[in-house]
């Protein structure tokens, strides 16, 4: 039986992927989305398992669009869904078609498309310390997404600690559902977010997140959570559960300033210092990027409606650069008019036209959005102080700090990533860099004066994501 060819597949059913079906199915164009969650809406919704209903999930005016977006699209007949798949390579036919290749639980297939949209969001960004991997450390994110989708609590007493505000308004949700907070700690000073509001444009247009901060600072100020500005966690102590967690006094470049240390007793540590973007499935195809430390490592290069270097390739979301759910639904949109032009199903003039209010919003959202990268950015000197030569870099090959400083000490020559990561061996896990990359840039970068622009990316090669031999064996 001839396989059918679709006019667009698109990877990751958040909010940048939902946006681009909306505006292809509105024209009938034939579509196939891919997530690996089991329903639509991405880490930022984490909607909970059909027929099961969560109380105040989803809670305030932040999330409206985005929930109308799911009634509106999730049962849409135009789209055939594949959730709860793992993407694990993408590539080109010989006849110009894009080919995907998925695993599910009945093993692995393959799909071809005239066109790709890539949308794969994000994930946390790691930072290596001593103790970061005692059980209990985990990614304030990962603390979110069981209380969205089933109201669990990962522990009891948490700590969070890291730069970016989502640490403050998962704190108040822990404090909502029963859990108790020990302290918030940001890396950075306190002026940081004053200089915000010096930017009288970006309270008006965003007050809403604003509000939503403030509320979760003044719910946690008044339950008598200590959130403090110029402090960082520098140690764990545990043996296969969390003891108790020290907290130093950090500079505004990041250094550790010398004085008494403060110590918490909890058994969970969330730590939140940003995020970065997941690009590999759009740089395994042959998509150009760029790195931005501060907007989430290697970016996409794409036009203006969406199309990365390769023709018929197109990115939106936070593969062009973390943005957040309002910038990502504009990207979507644009992406989808976009892929309509690319497919002759949308008139040039049209385009112009119909792209224009997407644009306008998408310029505002990226507005705020610097400044929000502004305040969250890490001071530099951070990741610096705080690993230390016994800290483990590589959790998937067991490689510490001094493995890699003795490798490049020994090897003056090596000047790229993937050099290094064949004679370290870092990368090379199950998670294929994505925990590791950026502590392993930069402390290439301490050790050599070589940037992340100078050594490169890992290689994005097949597959992205780990697969059973036994699938790979069948097909």
């Amino acid at each position: 039986m001839t396989q059918q060819i679709y006019d667009v597949a698109i990877i990751g059913a958040g909010p940048a992927g939902l946006a681009a079906a909306s505006e292809l199915v509105a024209r009938e164009a034939k579509i196939v989305l891919l997530d690996e969650q089991a329903r639509p809406g991405g880490q930022i919704t984490r909607q909970p398992p059909k027929g099961f209903t969560v109380k105040n999930w989803l809670r305030g005016n932040l999330y409206k669009d985005l929930k109308k977006m799911l009634r509106d699209m999730e049962d849409h007949p135009g789209i055939n869904w594949r959730f709860s798949v793992t993407v694990s390579g993408v590539g080109k036919t010989d006849e110009d078609l894009f080919e995907v290749w998925y695993q599910d639980e009945q093993g692995l297939h393959s799909l071809t498309a005239r066109r790709m949209l890539v949308a794969t969001g994000c994930y946390e960004r790691p930072l290596v310390f001593p103790g970061a991997t005692v059980p209990g450390v985990m990614g304030t994110g990962a603390i979110q997404t069981l209380l969205k989708s089933q109201q669990l609590l990962a522990g009891n007493r948490f700590v969070f600690t890291g730069a970016h505000p989502l640490q403050m308004i998962v704190a108040e949700q822990v404090l909502a559902t029963g859990g108790k907070v020990e302290a918030v700690l940001f890396a950075q000073p306190f002026s940081r977010f004053t200089e915000l509001f010096k930017h009288l444009s970006v309270p008006l247009t965003h007050w809403n997140v604003l509000l939503a901060a403030g509320r979760a600072f003044l719910r946690l100020k008044r339950a008598g959570v200590p959130v403090l500005f110029g402090r960082a966690v520098t140690r764990v102590e545990g043996q296969g559960v969390i003891d108790r967690i020290e907290v130093a006094p950090v500079s505004a470049q990041g250094e550790i300033i010398e004085g008494p240390h403060d110590y918490f007793e909890a058994d969970r540590l969330g730590l939140c210092y940003g995020f970065q973007v997941s690009s590999e499935l759009a740089r395994q195809v042959g998509a150009e990027s760029y790195w931005s430390g501060h907007r989430g490592g290697w970016l996409i290069h794409h036009d203006g409606f969406g199309q990365s270097s390769l023709p018929g390739l197109f990115v939106a979301g936070e593969v062009t650069g973390m943005a957040g759910a309002d910038a990502g639904m504009a990207e979507g949109h644009i992406a989808g008019l976009g892929l309509l032009r690319s497919l002759d199903l949308l008139d040039e003039r049209s385009s112009v036209r119909l792209v224009v209010p997407f644009r306008k919003q998408l310029r505002r959202h990226l507005r705020f959005a610097r400044y929000l990268s502004d305040f969250s950015r890490l001071p530099p000197k951070l990741a610096t102080s705080l690993r230390t030569d016994d800290s483990l870099l590589c959790r998937c090959e067991n490689i510490k700090c001094s493995d890699l400083k003795t490798i490049l000490r020994g090897n003056p020559r090596l000047g790229r990533s993937g050099s290094i990561k064949l004679q370290s061996r870092i990368g090379m896990g199950l998670c294929q860099g994505r925990l590791c990359y950026a502590n392993f840039a930069d402390l290439v970068s301490d050790q050599t004066g070589k940037s992340p622009e100078d050594i490169g990316p890992f290689q994005a090669q097949w597959p992205a994501k780990p697969l059973l031999i036994s699938d790979i064996i069948k097909k």
